[in-house]
């Protein structure tokens, strides 16, 4: 049999149609003997390749290894010249796709077919990371649809011997074509957007699906050549010789596609192969998230694998996102081809527009100057006449160095007309001595802004690919790309001066519509709070890399005028497209086709605008009007992630082109673009936080600045089309509606009536059950013997249950049901029998009609009845046993909810399943479960009711959404952080990486060591509560709580120092006047003030009391003190005047005088005259429980930028409230120097002498305490001496 490759349907061709135009004939000929000699090498092995397939099959036959079967054709050299193929493919499609409109103007019924190849084909360009299997999708296409260019040989009102004309017997061959090359390419566009991961686990089912579309394309193929052959009137057998041919190459393609693995699938697969296998690594989550994290370590792989250079907390959950990945493992193709129909066919449709409008576009500028040949050289294909002009007089050919063509075209445009500057001496009278281009009156201004300053931004707006030189190519698109009614010299002052203004405006913006979204974020609702700030945490710092990059121009208004039109313009255009796409960019080659042809720089801005304006209305809503859905944001911010890696692209090419001519890329990248690309190329210029920390912080606005607060919420329009996510119900606890049954449903025939009503139930998977928790629905009659239901997940997820009564070949009633989620989960086909009494249906579900294996169990009984139930299994091993153990564990239960005195067991024990729910449902979605974990989860999730666990699950949701740390882990543990976290200041600071340490001691008493840094327990460190957005807030967070921590320690040495003086004798204080002791009060005797003798009392002891108390716990706070240095920070405490009479301490009545105190700041200064007994002191307490601190302890970085006193707490009271000071405050951990502290080996001097002063001020404080309890009973003893004095004055003078 011949094998050989059927020649190209060109090559075949004995003439060709007469054609009008020339250049359309010279162009199909160059096309015929371009594939007549890039086909004829590949005859002869070609024809070998149909006996190395016949060796295959004989080996294989005889029962020889698989591997020995493939490895043959893998290696033949028709399986070469299929790779070949693959490697020109993009080489020979302009001559396909520019034959094929030919044709198609000649054979109008199959531009659909060619409309749709093409679009296709454009899309499939954008698309840079293409595989090899991808590729021969494609050249099977086109293969297919070179068979088309046969119909040049064909007229268009001819006919067959059978009377039917071209268009009859092939329009619905070519219409369905159509339709098939628009499903491919929607396959080829779900499986490129799969993880890697995905693609790996699920390679059969993707390869399956790929080799059906190349069987049927070369079946369209040999459908086409068929009834081409026959048309042309050639033999039935010889039709058929060709068709075989085409059948031996698809069976070496088929052979071979399997094989055709990109390296870091290769190197994943062996990977998954070594850990036993798909299935074994499936049930493993901790397996999964390790391969998660795989790298390849192939250059190739690499590459294509590289992330932006600027990462986020963003893009690192999106790296570790557990739960997606399993969704998308357990996706059959056909469900996600399904799933990305919809957004396929917006990016179809808008390329379809791209090129109807590129069409017209020739068109119009064709008319500027028409090209009929090219007769007198390279310029006569420049379209604008002007240029044109000016280079034919100046003799360039293909090529012009950018300099050189701005500055002939500036000076073209300055020089005056011919009459006034012509030249006597010219040797050649023909030639003109110099070039003018006109310039009309209205656009005198332009030309004032085309000097030497705008050379480069003009050069930019020509060259687009950097090269220094402007090619023909190059000069037409400029031109054709130009407004319509703007001249040239409007369009080049644009570029000169107007693009540059029309950025700085749009930056403007985009730092407005940040202010506003820092002014809201504190007020937005508390169950969005933690989505705003993840967003914000992930497109601010990348979007202000470039914002903050640009090199800013005065907005002129005059000036500015005269682009302003066109700028919104253009702006209404980008925000038309981007509302086709349903606000989604799914893909890189997404961003290509909203902004359409040109440079990134040219609409960067306008685009990010359009969209963090949208996501400005979605703060908006979320700050009052609605609970917005949980994907919200996050895809707001990968659409945003998705913009600006693409102009990363853009910036990794411009270096290349950089490098190739010899320049510095970061040179260059100061001024390329007005600087755009500056900080994006070197972030340490703007995000290191050794200067970020001594840059200034712009605090939020007030919100009161964009909104109302004052204003009825229910008043503000909510405009929800710009959600794209559902939003959930305004509780978080939503429960499926108390359904009943209505009339229709009583009226329901009587096949299906017993079916409608009530159901709980369960779902297996594998040998798990239940697999997830209790579900429930009821069932409503729709028509006929179809029904229906609308309910909730325990998760809260929205589906719907749509089913049929049925009868199978067998005679047996059974129930066909598909069950459909919002979102997040994939649809459930299931098929179940009723039980005799109609009690309970069971059956089996998968995720398609053709793999239903898993049990279910629905139920009419109560759901505390079915979570006693035991497995589908043991029922059909042990029915009677099942039986029992069901009794026994119903009856359990149904004790337990009816008598009172156990009732309290049963919310004990639903306390600690919740718990244990809680804490598995948490490892599942960040580290994973074990197996033993599995049928722990497992075994709960039978245990729990519905109502219980959609409790759990909207516990869950609100603990996540109200979460104070989000994607950050301690890095001496490694486990997420849920709590308060630690950030280490100085390696913070030196490692430009936070080092973040979670709030167990083990972890924040920690040493770390990495390359850079040596983090110490002793460092100073700072306690975040709250959630932080980490390059904007973190700096300043560094930076202040770096000064407190300063500040507090020499206020402690100087308190501490002065008080082990005063503890050991050693202190000598003057009398008199105001004096600040940086102290605790001491009293002088310690705990003397209580006399051992109760009768009698001594006045000096009773005053020491007397200051006791005056220095006791911090009472109130001054608002009124200012904020800085010690003189100001301290409030004074009016002491007793010694040298006045003793009987003033005692009151009438026997009460106490207290002294009068105030506090500020956590420090005391007395006020007033001490004697050298009464000494007056000051010390640094802490604020909630009044003790002395010790290090370590905290001091609050919030009440001191807002402004109120200095709040000091030890360790143990961190998190207690006191007035101002909230819990969530972020606090700065004062720790006694590094110098003083630990070596490694044993603790040095520093730490004992730090324990020594806390134990001197733990023992003044408890001394100060007694002397005030002691003063405090002699206070007493006096009031009941008073009081017995006035009942019986005998008795008093007995006491």
């Amino acid at each position: 049999m011949d094998t050989s490759q059927p020649r190209s349907p060109i090559s075949d061709a004995g003439s060709t149609t007469s054609s009008t135009l020339e250049d359309t004939q010279r162009h199909l000929e160059e096309t015929r003997a371009h594939v007549e000699a890039s086909r004829s090498t590949g005859t002869a092995v070609l024809n070998r390749a149909g006996k190395v397939y016949n060796t295959a099959q004989t080996a294989f036959a005889t029962g020889q290894n698989v591997i020995s079967v493939v490895q043959p054709i893998y290696e033949s050299d028709a399986a070469k010249v299929v790779r070949e193929s693959v490697t020109a493919f993009v080489e020979g499609l302009p001559g396909v796709l520019k034959a094929l409109d030919q044709v198609a103007n000649i054979h109008p019924f199959i531009k659909v077919a060619v409309g749709a190849f093409r679009v296709v084909v454009e899309l499939d360009v954008k698309r840079r990371d293409n595989e090899k299997k991808i590729t021969i999708l494609f050249v099977a296409m086109k293969d297919m649809m070179e068979v088309l260019l046969r119909l040049r040989e064909i007229d268009a009102a001819g006919t067959t011997p059978d009377g039917q004309t071209a268009k009859t017997r092939l329009q619905k061959l070519v219409t369905d074509t159509a339709g098939d090359i628009k499903d491919c390419a929607n396959a080829c566009d779900t499986y490129s957007k799969k993880k890697l991961l995905t693609k790996v686990f699920n390679s059969s089912s993707w390869d399956d699906k790929f080799k059906g579309f190349l069987t049927l394309f070369t079946e369209r193929r040999k459908a086409f050549s068929f009834e081409l052959e026959l048309y042309v009137g050639k033999g039935m057998n010889d039709a058929n010789r060709k068709l075989d041919g085409v059948d031996e190459k698809l069976n070496v393609i088929l052979q071979i596609f399997s094989s055709l693995v990109p390296p870091e699938q290769q190197e994943l697969g062996e990977i998954i192969r070594n850990k036993k296998g798909r299935e074994v690594v499936m049930k493993d989550d901790k397996v999964l998230l390790s391969l998660m994290k795989f790298k390849a370590s192939s250059g190739a792989g690499a590459a294509r694998g590289a992330t932006p250079q600027t990462e986020t907390k963003m893009d690192l959950k999106d790296d570790t996102d557990l739960k997606s990945l399993k969704e998308e493992l357990i996706e059959s193709a056909d469900m996600a081809m399904q799933k990305n129909w919809d957004t396929f066919a917006r990016k179809f449709d808008q390329q379809q527009k791209r090129l109807v409008e590129e069409m017209k576009g020739f068109v119009q500028h064709q008319s500027d100057r028409v090209i009929r040949s090219v007769l007198s050289g390279p310029h006569d294909l420049i379209k604008d006449q002007d240029i044109h002009k000016l280079w034919a007089y100046m003799g360039w050919r293909g090529h012009v160095k950018a300099r050189h063509f701005i500055l002939a075209l500036r000076d073209a445009y300055l020089q005056p007309p011919p009459e006034e500057t012509a030249d006597v001496h010219s040797s050649d009278p023909s030639k003109p001595t110099v070039i003018t281009l006109n310039m009309a009156n209205e656009d005198k201004w332009a030309v004032n802004y085309i000097d030497f300053n705008s050379i480069s931004a003009i050069t930019e707006a020509f060259d687009d690919d950097a090269s220094g030189f402007i090619t023909i190519s190059e000069v037409n698109q400029f031109t054709s790309s130009r407004p319509e009614g703007w001249s040239l010299l409007h369009w080049l002052a644009y570029w000169a001066i107007g693009w540059q203004m029309t950025s700085t405006n749009y930056v403007l913006k985009i730092n407005a519509l940040f202010d506003e979204m820092f002014a809201l974020l504190p007020h937005i609702r508390p169950e969005n709070h933690r989505f705003a700030y993840e967003y914000l945490d992930a497109v601010w710092e990348p979007v202000t890399t470039y914002t903050s990059s640009l090199e800013m121009v005065y907005l002129e208004d005059e000036l500015w005028a005269r682009f302003e039109s066109q700028v919104y313009s253009e702006e209404r255009r980008l925000e038309e497209v981007w509302k086709s796409f349903r606000y989604n960019i799914d893909a890189l080659d997404t961003v290509s086709l909203i902004t359409g042809p040109g440079r990134i720089e040219k609409f960067l801005f306008p685009l990010l605008y359009l969209m963090l304006r949208r996501d400005l209305e979605i703060f908006r809503l979320a700050h009052r009007k609605i609970v917005i859905g949980e994907g919200e944001l996050e895809a707001s911010a990968y659409n945003i992630r998705r913009v600006l890696y693409h102009a990363e692209s853009r910036m990794g090419v411009l270096k290349g082109l950089f490098k190739q001519r010899n320049l510095d890329p970061g040179e260059q990248f100061r001024t390329f673009a007005c600087g755009l690309y500056n900080y994006a190329f070197d972030p340490s210029q703007i995000w290191v936080f050794k200067t970020q920390v001594e840059q200034p912080y712009h605090r939020p606005l007030p919100v009161e600045n964009f909104v109302n607060e004052a204003e009825d919420s229910d008043s503000i329009p909510t405009d929800l089309s710009i959600l794209t996510c559902p939003p959930p119900a305004e509780s978080l606890f939503t429960m499926p509606a108390q359904d009943v049954l209505t009339e229709h449903d009583q009226n329901a025939p009587d096949s299906i009536r017993h079916v409608l009503g009530r159901w709980y139930g369960f779902y297996g998977k594998d040998e798990l059950w239940p697999a997830y928790s209790m579900s429930t629905f009821f069932l409503h009659t729709v028509s006929g013997e179809t029904f229906e239901a609308q309910s909730v997940s325990p998760a809260g997820t929205a589906y719907s249950i749509s089913g049929e009564r049925i009868v199978n070949d067998a005679g047996e009633e059974e129930f066909d049901m598909l069950l459909v989620y919002s979102f997040d989960f994939e649809t459930r086909f299931l098929k179940g029998t009723l039980s005799e009494d109609g009690l309970s249906m069971s059956g089996v579900w998968g995720f398609s009609k053709e793999d239903m294996h898993d049990d279910f169990h629905f139920t009419r009984l109560s759901p505390d009845v079915l979570a006693a139930r035991p497995a589908p299994k043991e029922f059909r091993e042990d029915r009677l046993g099942a039986l029992w153990n069901f009794a026994l564990a119903a009856a359990r239960r149904e004790v337990r909810r009816r008598t009172p005195r156990l009732r309290w067991y049963s919310t004990i024990d639903l306390l600690r399943k919740r718990d244990q729910f809680i804490a598995l449902d948490g490892l599942e979605t960040t580290i994973g479960l074990t197996p033993d974990e599995y049928k722990a989860y497992s075994a709960l999730d039978h245990e729990l009711t519905f109502e219980e666990a959609r409790s759990c699950f909207a516990l869950i949701e609100m603990r996540a959404r109200a979460s104070s740390q989000v994607g950050y882990f301690c890095d001496f543990c490694r486990g997420s952080i849920e709590g308060a976290r630690y950030t280490c200041i100085p390696c913070t600071i030196e490692g430009n990486v936070s080092i973040d340490l979670c709030d167990k001691p083990e972890c924040r008493n920690a040493r770390l060591k990495t390359v850079s840094i040596e983090h110490s327990a002793l460092h100073d460190m700072i306690k975040i509560r709250r959630l932080i957005i980490y390059r904007r807030d973190l700096p300043w967070l560094l930076w202040r709580g770096q000064e407190m921590i300063e500040d507090a320690r020499d206020l402690y040495e100087k308190s501490t120092r002065t008080e082990r003086d005063a503890i050991v004798g050693h202190s000598a204080v003057p009398q008199g006047g105001d004096e600040e002791i940086q102290s605790p009060v001491v009293p002088n005797g310690g705990l003397s003030g209580i006399n051992a003798d109760a009768g009698s009392v001594h006045e000096d002891n009773r005053t020491n009391a007397d200051a006791a108390i005056s220095n006791a716990p911090i009472a109130t706070f001054h608002e009124e003190s200012g904020i800085g240095d010690s003189e100001d920070c301290t409030a004074t405490v009016p002491s007793e005047d010694m040298s006045d009479a003793g009987s003033e301490h005692d009151t009438e009545g026997g009460h106490l005088q207290k002294n009068e105190q105030t506090v500020a700041r956590g420090r005391i200064r007395l006020g007033g005259r001490a004697s050298a007994v009464n000494k007056g002191t000051t010390r640094l307490a802490c604020a909630a429980c009044s003790q002395a601190v010790t290090r370590p302890f905290f001091v609050c970085i919030d009440c001191k930028d807002r402004e109120y006193e200095d709040i000091y707490l030890c360790d143990g009271c961190d998190a207690r409230p006191v007035g101002a000071h909230d819990a969530s405050h972020t606090l700065a951990r004062c720790t006694p120097p590094e110098a003083d502290g630990p070596s490694d080996d044993a603790p040095g001097p520093g730490v004992s002498e730090e324990r020594f002063r806390a134990l001197e001020s733990q023992v003044a404080a408890y001394a100060s305490q007694f002397a005030a309890l002691g003063e405090r009973i002699q206070g007493l003893e006096r009031l009941l001496g008073s009081v017995l004095a006035k009942l019986d004055p005998q008795a008093a003078l007995g006491l």
